[in-house]
């Protein structure tokens, strides 16, 4: 049910604008995003393919929001949508992760510069993490969206980090850059981050989706960013940690990061 002055249709109707997409696999990722969408220019939802796109504005731009839901075939799926249904001119995931990297931390944030599935192994006949045919294991993000999305981070911690490490009980929030892996499984064990750390040294965090949408992007032209926020360190205390840090957490980081980088980004078009 779409809610007073909400404009719901069914099925891909054409959009006249090129608007920037965002999506996240839960809905405790995205904040209150589509709420300050609704409030700001109203929404028009657009139901594609099992999905609710929600269009508006926020801060100016103009969004397309959506949860590309777990797993890789799901985020490849709802991008390939964004793509092609809604004719975005680039693409932003926001979520959280676990952290890989031996100086991240809970509560940091990592946003990526290379992103790589780290379950993909078609070896002996390609290089093990090589998508066969496209020669390629490791995705660049684009990097003009890369360093906006780092700024709003460092924006953030500059502004609230204090804050909301006391606010949490968490050290104050660094932000990180570089490789981001991704893979179906939820790694939860200390011996799962080991074999993470052997075989991909230069591995920040991991997840459920980003390199994923880091190779339809990648095919299709499409510039792409991923931030994701530290919710635990992958380890045997990682599922009691990742849901305590989705429900209390991630709203916040994502509410905060997200709000700057679209401010930004509306106050430069």
């Amino acid at each position: 049910m779409s809610a007073p002055g909400d404009d719901t249709v069914r099925s891909g109707a054409p959009v006249s604008h090129r608007p920037l997409g965002i999506l996240a696999a839960l809905p405790q990722e995205l904040g209150d995003l589509i709420e300050a969408m609704r409030a700001e220019s109203g929404l028009r939802t657009i139901t594609h393919g099992q999905r609710d796109y929600h269009l508006g504005t926020f801060h100016g731009a103009p969004c397309v929001v959506t949860l590309a839901r777990v797993g890789k075939v799901a985020a490849a799926a709802t991008v390939s949508a964004l793509i092609h249904a809604f004719d975005v001119e680039a693409v932003v995931f926001t979520g959280v992760a676990g952290g890989v990297g031996q100086e991240v931390r809970v509560g940091d944030i990592v946003v990526a510069s290379e992103l790589l599935q780290h379950d993909l192994d078609a070896s002996p006949l390609f290089p093990r993490f090589e998508v066969p045919l496209l020669g390629v294991s490791r995705f660049s993000a684009n990097a003009s969206l890369a360093s906006q999305l780092a700024a709003a981070c460092e924006r953030f911690i500059a502004e609230e980090g204090a804050a909301t490490a006391a606010r949490f009980g968490t050290r104050e929030p660094r932000v990180h850059r570089g490789l981001i892996i991704s893979g179906d499984q939820f790694v939860a064990s200390a011996a799962g981050v080991q074999a993470l750390r052997d075989a991909l040294p230069d591995a920040l965090a991991v997840e459920m989706e980003g390199a994923a949408i880091a190779q339809v992007c990648h095919e299709y032209g499409v510039p792409c960013a991923v931030v994701r926020t530290i919710s635990d360190t992958a380890d045997d205390h990682a599922p009691a940690s990742f849901v305590a840090f989705l429900t209390e957490i991630a709203g916040t980081y994502s509410n905060a990061i997200l709000t700057r980088f679209l401010a930004a980004r509306g106050s430069a078009a």
